[in-house]
């Protein structure tokens, strides 16, 4: 398949091309598998230490290492070891909440590792084939035929995590990982087959990229990946016109969102769900997805206005809540939440504004870094960030496993730009 795609390796040592692959099976495995995602980050952070500790170590590319960048998520990770000091959760619970954000550290290596474009190539190759095994596996067990099949072809429906059972938009992680996802390969399948030389590939890419669409609008209802598919669709005009294309993307953007909203039973389900969900949140009686988002907002907002500099420390956001939540509510609305399922008022709340400066810093330096050359892998990589960032206004995905480690390696695997030589920079 890589030679479909015109894809060729570099010379490099092999150690250096394991060290690649073994990052690109631990992002691919993290749509899957906890455990199978762990060991592949492992691995390839032993695979690094060899590679710093030999003499391929002149093979990483320290020349364009973010400097800037790295500078950021140090004192980001160390102000929250700050807010270890005055925290009022216990101490596992607050250097758990450490430890959670571990993810943007990836960043750093790969940046070293992938500065090239034939090992970002491979990733976005081996990315589309993953995803579009799980696009596959969700239309079978979609299909009104599917029951017998699954049972006898696919023997592990009963050993997912929690004997959760194998479901449509639930092939990956979560609806939530999935959807995001396949909107992701939407595109990435149509920037494929624009770059194919056959005209059955491309043809076919354009029928996959299709398949994702239709699958997004009409099988997998995560509402993450709707926002994340209209995110990148203003994007690609954003990256085709610059500044200019921004208010047609968004038009364009908006466009697509009506059809889907009127045309597709199941966006116009989920979207007006969370409608419902967002206007009655004060009055229901039972909980709900968008009505606890409302009422941990509303708190949240409470809880950072009370300690707005610092927060109340690294990993008290639980404790807080709970005790506000207590004397407040009843019912269902007085139920303790660890998350706000918002990722900047998370952030606040536990560190302060200080602490959400720092986190702003270092997306924003991503970006930088993503499009300083106006190469189009990092074009792709601010795009997914772009994407990231405002559905992390509905949910912690920068935290998250699945979406965290995703959003961490495509951007520490795309941001750097180091052609081999001139051919090699316009491919």
């Amino acid at each position: 398949m890589t030679a479909l795609f015109h894809s060729r390796t570099e010379s490099q040592p092999l150690l250096i091309t394991w060290t690649q692959n073994t990052a690109i099976f631990a992002v691919c495995a993290n749509l899957f598998s906890t455990a199978l995602a762990n060991l592949g980050f492992v691995f390839f952070l032993v695979l690094f230490c060899c590679i710093c500790a030999s003499t391929q170590r002149s093979h990483l590319d320290t020349r364009n290492f973010p400097v800037g960048l790295g500078l950021a998520i140090c004192f980001y990770i160390c102000w929250q070891v700050v807010g270890i000091g005055y925290t009022e959760a216990s101490l596992p619970d607050a250097w758990r909440a450490v430890f959670s954000d571990r993810k943007i550290l990836y960043i750093l290596p790969l940046t070293m590792v992938f500065s090239g474009n034939p090992p970002k190539r491979r990733f976005l190759i081996a990315f589309l084939s993953t995803c579009a095994i799980g696009l596959v596996v969700s239309y079978m067990v979609k299909a009104p035929w599917s029951a017998a099949l699954i049972d006898s072809v696919i023997p592990f429906k009963k050993m997912r995590a929690g004997g959760a059972p194998l479901v449509a938009d639930n092939v990956f992680r979560s609806y939530a990982t999935q959807s995001m996802a396949f909107a992701i390969c939407s595109f990435l399948a149509l920037w494929f087959a624009q770059r194919q030389t056959s005209r059955v590939m491309g043809v076919g890419l354009i029928a996959l990229a299709a398949a994702f669409m239709t699958n997004l609008a009409f099988v997998t209802p995560g509402r993450s990946g709707y926002v994340v598919f209209l995110v990148l669709v203003a994007w690609f005009f954003i990256v085709w016109r610059g500044l200019k294309g921004l208010v047609l993307g968004v038009v364009v953007a908006g466009v697509i969102g009506l059809l889907a909203f009127n045309l597709s039973t199941s966006v116009h389900n989920r979207v007006q769900l969370g409608i419902t969900e967002t206007q009655n949140f004060s009055t229901v009686e039972h909980e709900t997805s968008l009505g606890r988002r409302m009422l941990m907002a509303r708190t949240t907002l409470d809880m950072i206005w009370e300690k707005p500099l610092l927060g109340g420390g690294t990993g008290s956001f639980k404790q807080n809540f709970s005790a506000i939540a207590a004397a407040r509510y009843t019912g269902w609305r007085a139920i303790p939440f660890e998350d706000p399922h918002n990722q900047y008022l998370h952030i606040a709340a536990e560190n302060g504004v200080v602490g959400l400066l720092a986190f702003l810093a270092v997306l924003a330096l991503i970006l930088k870094h993503c499009l300083k050359n106006k190469n189009i892998y990092g074009q792709m990589a601010a795009g997914c960030l772009v994407a990231w960032c405002v559905t992390s206004m509905f949910s912690g995905h920068f935290r998250t496993f699945p979406e965290g480690h995703l959003i961490a390696f495509i951007v520490g695997i795309l941001m750097v730009n180091r052609p081999s030589t001139h051919q090699e920079a316009k491919k």
